[in-house]
């Protein structure tokens, strides 16, 4: 396998001091990000799908069991949150410092693994720079997946190089069953420990089983509850379609409440019932739509290419850059200027010199990261997906560095500087600016979050807000017309009804919503005046 074994040298382990340091600044950054996000409006009001994994925690803390019948979302994070709340009370604060513990043993693992086939220096150098790595900081105080997904891949892949340098197959066993847990938190890493099961070779079936292990419990509650065989989660379906679709921008843009439900409707209305049969809706349109429009389809997958290996860092449901403004760690550690995206635009180029370079000692590496850019590439590219293979690449940059500096001969150096130099243009030209306010999905979505909790003031101002800037954003208009009437305008509240109907018929359905949050009266009212609206229409 050309890794490491029982005789690597001791002039190649990490010290000890070294390691600690790392972890003691890695956690100071973590924690100082996570504090100075206490101001940030988002911090107590999860938005989209931190909210809905809120939700579901919030649920299992207080023993109301998971609302799913198959799950949709993968249950690992949610159960994290869960645990956190059930153990240590209603904050929202907790589960951060606890993610930024992880992130700091993260980095940790990362500077370890990487010295097993590189070295001590390449390990340390990785090290940091996860310690210092902006996106990793940023998720570590995000109430979503990445933070617990990368340091179970982290403990997977460390367990793996341990049990091929000692041979017990006990190590073998926790490889597997970490690597099940990342699975149940991101379902799309389950890849990696068919990956791990390849370097064990003859223990394949230890990892294997271990994972299975692990997995099983998930995919057999999905069995008994909903009566359907499906692995983990049963929305991959619908994200393979919006990856893989002939409008992939406006798609992977899909705004949540009626565009998004129209969307996850579409099976039923095409007589398709069931979570399991509703995904394989999905998988089957998009392979259709492959096989008919080929060229479109291979357009689609360089254009999705691009994004991969750009220094953007894109968005799902809530604008990164402008966190910024809260936290004074993340601005100097997340940026982007005219002809630098920082720092995936600088980690790129080297990482993939790294790749090129370092692969013959480190192949099970290596495969990690192309295993897990190419599922991002099969779904769609987000920063949230993007950032899982990062930890890994950072230890392949750190090798390319150092290969580029002390090994390579002059003529390696001007050919390995030129490729170097013309991916860093490729990940950094034509970026675009920086997103200075958050987009309009979360600032829909924290109005909402408001409303709910009885700050309708902040709530109309908000929401007021968000129809200056976007005058077509019909869920906006109908909360707005809530607002109103609770305000007492209800001149106010019916032009704005009527605004959110002519933008969308579907928009009275959210009405129900208004019902279940406590407010029959004003439901009433937006109901008779939409009953008067449509018989004016007729």
């Amino acid at each position: 396998m050309g890794q490491p074994d029982a005789s690597l040298p001791a002039s190649w382990r990490l010290p000890r001091r070294w390691l600690v340091s790392l972890f003691a600044l890695a956690l100071v950054v973590r924690l100082a990000h996570v504090l100075a996000l206490t101001q940030s409006p988002y911090f107590a009001n999860p938005v989209v799908d931190a909210a809905e994994y809120d939700t579901i925690g919030w649920s299992l803390a207080h023993r109301r069991g998971h609302p799913d019948r198959v799950f949709w979302h993968p249950p690992g994070y949610p159960c994290f949150l869960g645990s956190v709340w059930w153990l240590f009370g209603d904050s929202y604060l907790a589960p951060r410092l606890i993610q930024a513990l992880l992130g700091a043993l993260s980095v940790v693992l990362v500077a370890w693994i990487g010295s097993r086939p590189f070295g001590p220096h390449v390990g340390l150098a990785g090290g940091l720079g996860a310690a210092l790595y902006g996106m990793l900081v940023y998720f570590d105080g995000e109430l979503l997946t990445p933070t617990l997904t990368i340091f179970l891949l982290l403990a997977s892949v460390a367990c793996a190089f341990h049990a091929m340098e000692t041979q017990r197959w006990s190590w073998w066993t926790a490889t597997g069953m970490c690597g099940g847990l990342a699975g149940i938190v991101t379902a799309t890493t389950l890849i990696i420990p068919l990956a791990l099961a390849w370097a064990a070779r003859r223990k394949a079936i230890i990892v294997l089983l271990a994972t299975a292990l692990v997995v099983a419990p998930v995919t057999l509650r999905n069995f008994v509850r909903g009566h359907q065989f499906v692995l983990v989660s049963s929305n991959g379906g619908v994200n393979f379609w919006i990856g893989n679709n002939p409008d992939y921008q406006a798609m992977v843009d899909i705004r949540p409440n009626l565009e998004w439900q129209r969307l996850v409707d579409e099976p039923r209305r095409a007589g398709v019932y069931g979570e399991a049969a509703e995904s394989r809706f999905f998988v089957r349109k998009a392979l259709a739509w492959a096989k008919s429009h080929p060229w479109a389809f291979l357009r689609l997958q360089a254009h999705k290419l691009r994004l991969l290996l750009s220094g953007n860092e894109i968005y799902r449901n809530q604008a990164i850059y402008p966190a910024r403004q809260y936290s004074p760690i993340l601005a100097v550690l997340l940026w982007k200027v005219p002809g630098v995206a920082f720092p995936f635009g600088l980690l790129m180029p080297l990482g993939v010199l790294g790749l090129w370079v370092g692969t013959r000692r480190a192949p099970l590496l290596a495969v990690i990261v192309l295993a897990l850019a190419f599922m991002v590439q099969l779904f769609f590219v987000t920063a949230r997906y993007r950032i899982l293979f990062v930890p890994f690449l950072l230890i392949f940059a750190a090798e390319g560095g150092r290969w580029l500096v002390h090994t390579a001969h002059r003529r390696q150096k001007i050919i390995a500087g030129l490729a170097v130099l013309a991916l860093f243009l490729l990940a950094n030209l034509g970026q675009g600016p920086m997103d200075r306010r958050m987009n309009p999905d979360a600032e829909y979505s924290l109005a909402v979050r408001l409303g709910e909790r009885g700050h309708m003031k902040e709530a109309q101002a908000l929401f007021e807000s968000v129809v200056a800037a976007h005058p077509g954003y019909a869920e906006a208009w109908l909360n707005l017309a809530v607002c109103y009437d609770e305000a007492g305008r209800p001149s106010d509240a019916e032009a704005a009804l009527r605004r959110a109907l002519h933008l969308d018929r579907d928009a009275v359905k959210l009405l129900q919503s208004f019902m279940r949050q406590g407010k029959p009266e004003v439901v009433r009212k937006l109901l008779e005046h939409v009953r008067a609206i449509t018989a004016g229409q007729r």
